[in-house]
């Protein structure tokens, strides 16, 4: 994530794996700071995948991240 930002999708709302299952179902594991939950309610997985594609859209591309790495690895 760009180190410029002040928020993204990502802030706030704990980490989360979503999962597509090999008999076509999907489920989202959810964790935050007291509770970890897993759920294969459609719209919650939607919800996730929604919020997953905005941190994507919003993360550097994976040239800018090794340009960011580099910067900071040159900086130590």
């Amino acid at each position: 994530m760009p180190t410029d930002r002040d928020d993204h999708a990502g802030l706030g709302g704990g980490s989360f794996l979503l999962l597509d299952l090999r008999n076509g179902h999907k489920v989202a594991h959810s964790e935050a700071a007291l509770f970890n939950r897993v759920t294969a309610e459609r719209r919650e997985v939607r919800v996730l995948e929604a919020r997953y594609g905005i941190i994507r859209a919003q993360a550097l591309t994976p040239r800018e991240s090794l340009a960011f790495i580099e910067k900071v690895l040159g900086e130590t």
